[in-house]
């Protein structure tokens, strides 16, 4: 999906966001005495606490650090940056305004104290705290973008419409910029000439964004265009990762419902450019700057489904397990994000090993929507996981019966089904899966591999196997493990030469793979090589595979060698 992003050197940037703030810097504290070893004590736990992600803990010990050297630069801008991340950003002024006077400059302070005027309504004051903040790092790319938003809220569209026009003339940003344009537009009751705006964005892109389209069926639906906005939403249904939300955008609208507004006004503006822009740190990897930007985007725009889902996701990045489930729990139920809440905080809780739990949680949202699948292919996904192949199986099939009819993009399905039988050792049921999954997606490398590996291990339709193999490695060249799929069936066929170069290239490709590496032993004794042959083995072993029979098998070829050229004993 097409997003609406900032340019690739925007993790680079956010680096200068937080340039002598982070955490893991060491601030000379002025004082001394057994108040200041106390205040140090304090530091360094606060430096370990966010070294184990814990914020919560960090920014704490920095305020007790903090309270013993009171005046000192770095720890007040530090504990400004973990309290804003945190989430904590009531009665934060007075801790801004002496980061300010004491680290003039400083960007983390004049965001924060800019919003905080906008938010009083003193949008003269939030444009000369922004414009006195010097253009560097990623506030000279964040910084016209905010200041359109405050110049209007000013009542200077001229100005606040000229500056986007300048946004748009740099490398990347002519996406954001149009996009704001088109809303600020709206805000500034020029509804035409949004709608135009974001119509020629929209044009512009293959496949558009789902705010892009939300924001114009919102201009089109304020203006009374609903038969519009329909037609708008249906021809986006299909392009969108996830139509469902669409789809509840279309019956809010068949229902004669209005829609909630991307931007009503200039507060609202201000939160999206801060999502926005936490959106693309994000996909630079720039988590902690984007966590800033996502908790002030709320902080604007209190209880916005899409922002709360934001901060979960980020916190989900950050391992923060917990967290992150408590922030997608505050996505409401009547929200259009609400699915992807509840799915999220399944896998949180798969993340934190609480399996069970995560079984359970996907099949009760399952039972509260039936109408939907994906929450009982997680349950397959994680069954399988278990080694629990015949639930696995009963998951997908449950999953398949919602699902009407095959299409395409349901080939993964049939594929993870044709896995659960396969390791099942049902290999009829497998074999029609992946062959079904081929149907529905030609060409996958995936489904070919899996399906010529496993023909290959049976010894049966080695050529038809070798011909889709070659096929796969054609697709991708650096997957190790469909690498030394075409390594494999060149020994099942005996061309143990040949199998030697594959394997040792899948080797280079996934050396810690234990499968793979005794495939290369066992060619390697094929060819003569048998120290090496034993040394794989032997390699196998040390990286404690969980498959007992391949441990099994590699134990008895380190005492007794390889006998049979086409067959593996054990």
């Amino acid at each position: 999906m097409t997003r609406l992003l900032l340019p690739a050197r925007l993790a680079r940037l956010a680096c200068a966001l937080l340039l002598g703030g982070t955490v893991l810097g060491n601030p000379a504290l002025a004082r001394t005495g057994d108040s200041m070893s106390a205040a140090y004590g304090s530091y360094l736990a606060g430096q370990h606490a966010y070294r184990e992600a814990d914020l919560a803990a960090a920014a704490d010990y920095m305020i007790q650090a903090l309270a013993a050297d009171p005046d000192n630069p770095t720890l007040l801008r530090r504990v400004l940056v973990l309290q804003i991340a945190e989430g904590r950003l009531d009665s934060l002024d007075s801790l801004a305004r002496r980061v300010a006077d004491l680290a003039p400059g400083d960007p983390v302070a004049a965001l924060y104290l800019s919003l905080e005027m906008a938010r009083s309504g003193d949008f003269q004051g939030a444009v000369a705290q922004l414009q006195a903040q010097p253009p560097r790092g990623l506030m000279q790319l964040t910084r016209p973008l905010l200041l359109a938003w405050m110049l209007q809220g000013k009542g200077d569209s001229e100005a606040a419409l000229k500056l986007l026009g300048d946004i748009r003339q740099e490398d990347g940003l002519s996406l954001l910029a149009n996009f704001h344009r088109g809303l600020l537009q709206m805000v500034a009751g020029q509804p035409q000439e949004a709608a135009a705006t974001l119509e020629t964005l929209m044009n512009s892109l293959e496949t558009p964004p789902l705010r892009l389209v939300m924001a114009l069926g919102w201009i089109y639906e304020s203006q009374g265009q609903a038969d519009k906005a329909r037609a708008l939403y249906a021809s986006a249904r299909g392009d969108q990762a996830d139509g469902r939300i669409i789809d509840r955008w279309i019956d809010r609208l068949n229902q004669g419902q209005a829609p909630k507004p991307v931007a009503s006004d200039v507060l609202h503006g201000l939160a999206e450019a801060l999502y926005d822009i936490a959106t693309g740190l994000r996909n630079d990897r720039a988590t902690e700057a984007a966590l800033i930007h996502a908790r002030l985007a709320l902080h604007l725009d209190p209880g916005h489904p899409s922002k709360a889902l934001l901060i979960g996701d980020l916190l989900q990045d950050q391992r923060r397990w917990d967290e992150a489930i408590a922030a997608f729990r505050k996505v409401p139920q009547d929200s259009p994000y609400s699915w992807n809440a509840a799915m999220a905080i399944g896998e949180s809780l798969n993340a934190m090993k609480r399996r069970d739990e995560a079984i359970a949680h996907f099949r009760s949202l399952s039972d509260q929507n039936k109408d939907r699948h994906e929450a009982l292919v997680r349950v397959g996904d994680l069954l399988r996981g278990a080694e629990k192949y015949i639930e696995a199986a009963e998951a997908y099939d449950a999953a398949m019966a919602r699902i009407d009819g095959p299409e395409g993009a349901n080939w993964t399905l049939y594929y993870v089904r044709g896995i659960a039988h396969e390791r099942a050792k049902q290999w009829d049921k497998a074999e029609q899966d992946f062959q079904k999954a081929l149907e529905l997606q030609p060409e996958q490398p995936l489904v070919l591999n899996y399906l010529a590996y496993s023909w290959t291990d049976q010894g049966i339709r080695l050529d038809e196997a070798h011909e889709m193999i070659e096929r796969a490695v054609a697709q991708r060249p650096t997957d190790g493990y469909i690498v030394d799929s075409l390594g494999w069936i060149l020994y099942r066929k005996g061309r143990f030469e040949d199998a030697v170069r594959q394997l040792e290239r899948a080797i280079e490709l996934q050396p810690n793979d234990p499968v793979i590496n005794d495939h290369l032993g066992d060619a390697y004794w094929q060819v003569g090589r048998k120290l090496e042959a034993q040394f794989q083995w032997q390699r196998v072993l040390t990286l404690k595979p969980e498959d007992k029979s391949l441990i099994e098998s590699v134990e008895k070829k380190l005492k007794d060698g390889l006998s049979d050229p086409a067959k593996r004993d054990g």
